[in-house]
């Protein structure tokens, strides 16, 4: 439902005054944060999002639920720095979708007008910067807290009404629909949780036999490796409080309260005060403790206790994030960048390139460009980064390149007469030799680098051979001038080269040479069968 519709509904019923939402004046309208917001209606918002903003948003799926329900991610950004933030680990806390939507349309919206956003400027941040997106983490436990049993299997009612204490309004429902607590299921402090607290499947806290234990956590796992995010948000209800520690080295402390204060000033959301419990379980514990970077959990919404937070409160959460978020992924761009060198200089490429989002054979694109000049901004490994118009900030292998730029002169090509059979390369570089050789004969060279020229050859594409003494710049001089030959017969040659002997005699008459190489002259004659030849003669 879009924006603007809703907002009729609004005025007629309640009133627009009272549920008011700020973005809609400027932001493109393809998500409508301010509803029960489900599933099937955030997977047709994000479908959309990526068709009316292309190469800015994509999307994709990580794997499915026990009942089949996609979890997506959403990619927002072309950057190679990457930050990553996820919603609705729990099912009574859908209102984090809402917020995480909200961030891809209003973002993506600043992007395309080419606006500053919050005092961001949201095209320079998207073209550094990459958020990943799982907006629904719990999608079968959210159905569930939203809708009830009748999205479920009738197979499965007995036992979700079991988990639920025989409950049938499921209305405080935290699990997903296996009875699992998704944010007790991360490794780091696992087996610090008490089982006492549900020593079995429940609507809420029962931690599972085993950490990772639920597909949904174990999806979100991997995709953590993928991403390999600088900073994490995990958005979660209720309490408007903010959680950003758990037995942080000593080292990153400072960094990550830093971080902290500056999001807490943003959000209103006070900090929550570090302490030494080894009790853990969640997205943010794992992270910090796998990745030791600054992972976030923000609990939006006044406190509401086991239900979800109101509808209502929506418009007052989005004007306490919408900034934060874009802070977090400008930290992250600041931390991405300490991690591989800058520089800035101009390299040639010989051969099409695919390009990688970040420099690891995992990142790996199928855009491939042609060989061309690029200026080089950063090094990491064996990975140079480059920026390019329609992509943003990639990288390429190291390979098959050489430092600075080619000599192109295509317009007005050299000549060389080579002596013997030479080498050819496939770019100027001596490792990359080529199987084929270059046989005695005359060339055209279009292009140099060092002592290395690219010419023209019968496979259709350009080759490289390195000048030495097997070849020489061959500029025969013009001549209008008659030669009488002697009495013996005279050879003609195809090259003024020894090696290049015809099979053809010249019987001794006069003829016209036409151009002049050292000794050798280009004659135009007859043999001894009075044909008309023209060859190299040898005076």
């Amino acid at each position: 439902m879009k924006k603007a519709l809703w907002s009729l509904v609004l005025a007629v019923v309640v009133g627009l005054s009272a549920f008011s939402f700020t973005p809609s004046a400027s932001a493109a309208s393809y998500v409508d944060p301010i509803q029960t917001y489900t599933y099937s209606e955030m997977t047709t918002d994000m479908k959309q999002l990526a068709k009316a903003y292309p190469g800015l948003v994509q999307y994709r799926a990580l794997g499915t639920t026990k009942y089949g329900r996609t979890v997506w991610a959403v990619k927002l950004g072309k950057g190679d720095a990457t930050v990553f933030y996820n919603a609705s680990h729990h099912a009574r806390e859908w209102i984090t979708t809402n917020i995480a939507m909200e961030m891809v349309d209003a973002y993506a919206d600043a992007y395309k007008k080419n606006t500053t956003y919050q005092g961001y400027n949201v095209r320079n941040l998207l073209n550094d910067v990459s958020i990943w997106i799982v907006p629904m983490v719990n999608p079968d436990g959210v159905t569930l807290q939203q809708s009830g049993l009748k999205e479920f299997p009738k197979s499965a009612h007995s036992g979700l009404i079991k988990m639920n204490k025989g409950n049938t309004n499921f209305k405080r429902w935290k699990a997903n629909a296996q009875g699992i607590d998704l944010n007790r299921q991360y490794p780091a402090g696992w087996n610090e949780i008490p089982r006492s607290e549900a020593p079995s499947p429940s609507y809420q806290m029962y931690k599972g036999t085993k950490p990772l234990e639920a597909p949904e956590v174990k999806l979100l796992y991997n995709f953590t490796s993928y991403v390999n995010p600088e900073v994490t948000i995990s958005y979660h209800t209720s309490g408007r409080v903010l959680y950003w520690h758990y037995l942080n080295k000593k080292e990153n402390y400072n960094r990550d309260y830093a971080m902290a204060k500056t999001f807490s000033s943003m959000t209103g959301y006070p900090l929550v005060k570090p302490n030494d419990s080894k009790k853990g379980g969640g997205y943010k514990d794992w992270f910090i403790t796998q990745y030791g970077r600054p992972a976030f959990t923000p609990e939006l919404s006044y406190h509401v206790g086991a239900t979800n937070p109101p509808v209502s409160v929506i418009n007052e959460e989005w004007k306490r994030n919408r900034k934060a978020a874009l802070f977090v992924a400008s930290e992250g761009k600041k931390l991405w960048e300490k991690k591989f060198t800058k520089t800035s200089k101009v390299i040639t490429t010989f051969a099409p390139f695919n390009l990688y989002d970040r420099p690891s054979s995992a990142y790996k694109t199928s855009t491939k460009l042609k060989a061309q000049k690029l200026t080089v901004i950063g090094t990491k490994g064996n990975y140079f980064r480059i920026n390019t118009k329609d992509y943003g900030k990639k990288w390429i292998l190291k390979d098959n390149y050489v430092s600075g730029t080619v000599t192109d002169f295509h317009t007005k090509p050299k000549n060389f007469l080579v002596k013997e059979s030479t080498p050819l390369y496939y770019s100027p570089i001596s490792t990359k030799k080529s199987t084929s050789n270059l046989y005695p004969g005359e060339v055209k060279a279009i292009k140099s680098y060092g002592s290395y020229y690219a010419v023209k050859t019968k496979f259709n594409y350009d080759l490289w051979i390195k000048k030495d003494s097997k070849m020489t710049e061959f500029n025969p001089a013009a001549v209008n001038q008659k030669i009488a030959l002697k009495p013996d017969a005279t050879l003609l040659y195809s090259l003024p080269l020894d090696s290049k002997k015809t099979d053809t005699n010249l019987t001794p008459q006069t003829v016209t040479a036409t151009k002049k190489w050292n000794n050798w002259f280009y004659v135009e004659g007859k043999d001894k069968d009075k044909r008309a030849v023209k060859g190299w003669i040898k005076q």
